[in-house]
């Protein structure tokens, strides 16, 4: 399939020979969606296990832990393998550098299918976590790539769009195939996981390209600094600290408080209002990632939506908690995920904004980094309280609820897009 031929041009800006032609090949769009087909099936291997935990434990004779730890090892993975994978996409570029973890994912995700054991089961769902950063770092590269800028925050929303629906798959599916009571269809499970997954890779080898003959946009057509000279300039702008550390708070406090939805609400062991309050706020943040980085391409604002986010998840996260009527909840959830996770996709590609000309890799990388750590540090805070004095685990969301205030504070002293506009022509 020849990208460069007419049948896949959509259009193009008129050539007057003063400003810059930029073309959309309508060949974006199958880009598009097998990268969001990888980055679903890279979700549901990484929460397989999150629906289904007693019987997984039952299946395969360990603790629940043991099956936690299933889901952990990509947070974990996520926090040294961040800058390899940035470096690598920078060196071999959008197809071969992201290839590396696609083709981690399909292949060892298969395999956990015939994994004669748990710790065969660990190992391959390790190699997966491994793959994982170099999809999820991806995403801003390829909009940047493939994209004209009025349609860069979409394409980056979509690709977020695509992994919540990878995480509601697997809420889903995993249950029904598995069963409730033994013998539990696990291989079953697997294969089937495993096998689109597989099928994913393969999609990806044969007809993801690199970027278009031409550029598509006035930042994919000019030269990039290397990923450790764009580290060191990155620190030094003073908007990318401020959204670096923005992301830390925000994206931290939401990957917290969603992992651990089930422990801060208080419901009863066995119930399923835990899960249906998770399955709202990430339908509200797949409606929020499209309409949200919608409307920031057309008005050309980044800022106004990141202030919004943290604005939001300061009203919502302690209605969330504190206000035990169950369909309050659902409304607070639905918000919460609406404008948190709308900001992920803005903020990604309005941090590659700033930083330019580091590759989007890189500084999409480090707001994912950012947000991971900040993770992991408030769900340990979340579950070594909840171990020694449970009654005290409202805290912690007062904890969260301050960050959020604090964060939407140094939002309002971020720039915003037209400060980064690149008008020039290409050299």
């Amino acid at each position: 399939m020849n990208d460069s031929s007419s049948d896949l041009v959509e259009d193009s800006e008129p050539d007057n020979s003063q400003p810059p032609t930029y073309t959309r090949y309508k060949y974006r769009w199958v880009v598009l969606v097998i990268f969001m087909f990888v980055g679903a099936m890279t979700q549901v291997i990484w929460i397989t296990f999150a629906g289904v935990t007693d019987e997984s434990a039952a299946y395969y004779g360990v603790n629940n832990n043991m099956i936690l730890l299933l889901s952990l090892v990509f947070m974990i993975a996520y926090v040294p393998m961040n800058f390899p994978a940035c470096w690598l996409i920078d060196k071999l570029g959008l197809k071969w550098g992201t290839g590396i973890g696609v083709i981690l994912t399909g292949l060892f995700g298969f395999l956990r299918a015939v994994a004669p054991s748990y710790g065969w089961l660990l190992f391959f769902q390790i190699m997966t976590a491994i793959g994982q950063p170099f999809v999820l770092n991806s995403f801003t590269k390829l909009a940047a790539n493939w994209f004209p800028q009025e349609e860069k925050t979409l394409a980056s929303g979509l690709g977020t769009v695509a992994m919540l629906i990878g995480v509601i798959v697997a809420y889903i599916a995993s249950p029904f195939i598995l069963g409730s009571t033994p013998p539990y269809r696990m291989n079953w499970l697997l294969y089937i996981f495993g096998s689109l997954t597989l099928f994913a890779t393969v999609l990806y080898l044969i007809f993801v390209k690199d970027k278009p003959p031409t550029p598509a946009n006035p930042y994919s057509d000019k030269s990039k600094v290397l990923v450790t000279k764009g580290i060191r300039s990155m620190f030094k702008k003073r908007d990318f600290i401020l959204l670096f550390v923005l992301l830390f708070l925000g994206l931290g406090s939401f990957n917290a408080l969603s992992t651990v939805l089930d422990i801060v609400l208080g419901y009863p062991p066995g119930s399923e209002t835990p899960g249906l309050i998770g399955g709202i706020m990430i339908i509200g943040g797949i409606i929020g990632a499209i309409v949200m980085s919608t409307l920031s391409d057309k008005t050309g604002k980044r800022k106004i939506f990141i202030i919004l986010a943290l604005i939001g998840g300061a009203i919502f996260t302690p209605l969330l908690v504190f206000i035990e009527n169950t369909i309050w909840r659902y409304f607070a959830a639905f918000f919460l995920g609406v404008l948190l996770v709308s900001a992920l996709p803005v903020g990604l590609t309005f941090a590659a904004e700033i930083t330019y000309p580091v590759p989007e890799e890189t500084s999409n990388g480090l707001m994912q980094w950012s947000g991971q750590i900040g993770g992991i540090i408030l769900i340990a805070c979340i579950m070594v309280t909840n171990i020694f004095n449970a009654s005290l685990v409202y805290i912690n969301i007062i904890i969260i609820t301050v960050l959020f205030v604090i964060g939407a504070i140094l939002s309002f002293f971020i720039g915003d897009l037209d400060k980064y506009q690149l008008t020039s022509p290409p050299k």
